[in-house]
């Protein structure tokens, strides 16, 4: 189910074809040191996630989508919502192949994940970025999040940047 498109992009559902891609996703050097260790140790367990992702969708009616280019369907990437036990509203969340990073797909998966949400009925959104995520907390800020607080969010043994958006009528 395609829930946005974008000029460069199509964001859907994730599907099970989707494990190999979420496996090699998952294990990046980058991924693993600003978002950590998933559990996603081989496509079978990429499917295990999958399956816990449709069944968020089914739960919340959301999640994180795979991000793709319309122009030959490869998979650039994940974004998404993500609803958090210790958040009163769901965060954004993204992470993209390292050769595909820094060409904009985080930005325009981003914006028309926000669209998306809006019309949806969310009326403000959370992001979390490790301390150290400058490159994430720079696109934040570009969509228009602003830094509320650095804190031990879950029981964490590291501090987590929190940062809030607004969305407006």
């Amino acid at each position: 189910m395609i829930i946005a498109e974008t000029e460069r992009l199509r964001i859907r559902h994730l599907q099970h074809s989707d494990a190999n891609f979420i496996y090699q996703l998952y294990n990046q050097p980058n991924f693993i040191k600003y978002i950590g260790d998933r559990g996603v140790h081989s496509p079978k367990d990429a499917e295990v996630f999958i399956q816990k992702v449709q069944d968020n969708y089914k739960h919340y009616g959301f999640w994180l989508y795979l991000a793709e280019r319309k122009d030959n369907g490869q998979a650039v990437g994940v974004n998404g919502l993500i609803k958090r036990d210790y958040l009163d509203a769901p965060d954004i969340g993204f992470a993209f192949i390292t050769q595909f990073c820094g060409q904009g797909y985080a930005q325009e998966s981003s914006q028309a994940i926000l669209q998306h949400s809006k019309a949806q009925g969310q009326t403000n959104l959370y992001a979390i970025t490790s301390p150290n995520n400058h490159v994430s907390e720079h696109l934040l800020k570009k969509l228009g999040f602003e830094f509320q607080r650095q804190d031990y969010f879950d029981n964490s043994t590291s501090p987590i940047n929190l940062f809030k958006l607004l969305l407006q009528s």
